[in-house]
């Protein structure tokens, strides 16, 4: 049989063609997540300077605001992407991005269970950790969210930090540093990274298990649409606790 033409490939380049290693990934992904944290000092200033001598607390966590935050810090994440890629001569499409096959669901409904038992087990056996409150409550902002603001909520909350964070972690920092590295301490290393910039003990462990899986997921499927999927749910599932059966 002869050897496929590159039109013929898949959209997913190999490892010998993927247009950064481990030192880009690494430098890119922090600068990225470095330049969508100090960036939203610029919304803050221009609120305060607009707010004045009014509830500054109150204000700050209104729908409106707490969305803003969230766009800006995320637009932030995809442009630092976009401009290394563009160097590169590379597109989003590069990260992973594929047609979506009735197999690629069936993964996504396997990495789901998985995620669930696994999460439950891990949870259960670190509740025995001196100091360890799996209970902790994580600040997500948008309190007293309700009516038309629970939709704000849901776009910061369930569509853009998905879609960002999938993007940079495991379609941009996790394929660099596994086109050199072996692959199971490329998932641990990102996987650390993503648990470390969510700044809590309960929450980090959490999304640890969840970047592993999700790790897992990409593997089977090579389709970053599964990994974004998976993201939007757990973090759907989380929005429905905090927000409508509470």
């Amino acid at each position: 049989m002869p050897p496929l033409s590159p039109q013929a490939s898949s959209d997913i380049p190999p490892k010998s063609l993927l247009a950064w290693g481990p030192k880009a990934a690494i430098i890119v992904s922090v600068l990225a997540y470095v330049s969508s944290q100090l960036i939203l000092i610029v919304p803050l200033m221009l609120f305060y300077a607009v707010q004045q001598n009014q509830d500054i607390d109150s204000a700050l966590n209104s729908s409106w605001v707490q969305l803003c935050l969230s766009g800006v810090s995320a637009a932030t994440i995809l442009g630092v992407l976009w401009l290394f890629l563009h160097r590169r001569k590379q597109t989003f499409k590069n990260l992973g991005f594929k047609k979506i096959k009735w197999s690629d669901m069936g993964w996504l409904l396997v990495a789901t269970l998985i995620y669930i038992i696994t999460l439950v087990v891990v949870m259960a056996v670190a509740s025995h950790i001196p100091g360890f409150n799996a209970d902790e409550a994580q600040d997500v902002g948008y309190q007293g969210a309700n009516g038309w603001q629970l939709g704000l909520a849901f776009i910061g909350l369930v569509v853009l930090p998905p879609l960002a964070e999938e993007m940079l972690f495991r379609g941009f920092l996790y394929r660099g540093l596994a086109s050199k590295w072996p692959k199971i301490i490329a998932a641990l290393v990102t996987s650390a990274l993503f648990a470390l910039v969510h700044f809590q003990w309960n929450v980090g462990l959490d999304v640890f298990v969840l970047s592993l899986i999700l790790i897992a997921l990409y593997e089977k499927t090579k389709n970053l649409w599964m990994c974004i999927f998976l993201h939007a749910l757990k973090n759907g599932m989380a929005f429905l606790a905090l927000f409508i059966f509470t």
